[in-house]
């Protein structure tokens, strides 16, 4: 019993040297594994922190674009909602339309937009936004109209001093600015003062804010027109209807003669709606 005892005695003291002996060796062997799991482990989250940071960003794009969209969407909002209480003078039809192609170089001043014969819209109609006056329509599609901007060197519109009603004509020059020409001598022009429509010609209402004199010399009046025309997204088109009595198939030849009280005083007479001399006072001029 006693060796029995002795047995078992020694087969523990083995067993734990035994086991002294190899639990080092296997903490040692054993550590690379751990290390290589670990590893494995940070590569596999640092795979899924790339996805999820590919996500985010993704997100952050979509949310910016969103942005984007939701703020050219208001713009529009305000600048539809400012048409909607344009002042359309009375007897006119007004169609609004979104600008949908620019040509503003050295060499012509134009815009087209997005309404055309479809619409109504016809050769001659006078375009505007809210701050006042854009252009006259030029040339009309089925689906399409371009616009020849006051800035344009053939354009010439018909216009008063506002603060003492004395005509002129605003003159494009291919720039940012418009020329007045043919003021009265007597005229007393102010620096600031605003240049709007006559309606002389029955064809551009009257009243239509064009610009405001910023600079006069001996040699040239300089106008600043009133619309940001190198910003134009909406735009609203005025029309006479078709039962009106003024003549539209040929507006270029269609000129009008105001007898003033003095025939030595300033006149209009033989200057169409575009403010170019026609008729008899084109052939005195050459």
């Amino acid at each position: 019993m006693m060796a029995g005892k002795a047995d078992i005695s020694a087969m523990n003291s083995l067993r734990s040297m035994v086991a002294g002996f190899f639990t080092p060796l296997a903490e040692a062997v054993s550590v690379p594994f751990r290390a290589l799991g670990i590893m494995i482990d940070g590569i596999e989250n640092v795979a899924q922190l790339r996805e999820e940071n590919n996500t985010l960003k993704e997100e952050v794009q979509n949310l910016r674009r969103w942005e984007n969209e939701v703020a050219v969407l208001l713009a529009e909002n305000r600048q539809l909602r400012a048409l909607s209480k344009f002042p359309v003078p009375e007897g006119m039809n007004a169609v609004s339309a979104r600008v949908i192609a620019i040509n503003a170089d050295s060499f012509a001043h134009a815009v087209m937009i997005d309404v055309g014969a479809k619409d109504g819209i016809n050769k001659g109609d006078t375009v505007t936004t809210m701050d006042g006056l854009v252009g006259l329509v030029v040339e009309v599609g089925e689906f399409y109209a371009q616009v020849l901007l006051i800035t344009d060197l053939n354009a010439m519109i018909p216009v008063i001093l506002s603060g003492t009603s004395w005509p002129a004509v605003t003159a494009g020059v291919n720039a940012s600015l418009l020329d007045l020409r043919f003021v009265p001598g007597q005229a007393e022009i102010k620096q600031g003062e605003l240049v709007q429509t006559s309606g002389h010609g029955g064809l551009i209402p009257a009243g239509l804010p064009v610009g405001k004199v910023i600079q006069i010399t001996d040699q040239r009046i300089r106008v600043k027109p009133v619309v940001d025309l190198e910003r134009l997204s909406f735009v609203t088109v005025l029309s006479w209807p078709k039962e009106n009595d003024m003549p539209r198939d040929d507006v270029f030849n269609q000129s009008y003669s105001p007898l003033p009280d003095d025939t030595n005083s300033f006149s209009l007479e033989g200057i169409n709606a575009f403010g170019q001399k026609v008729g008899d006072a084109a052939e005195e001029e050459q």
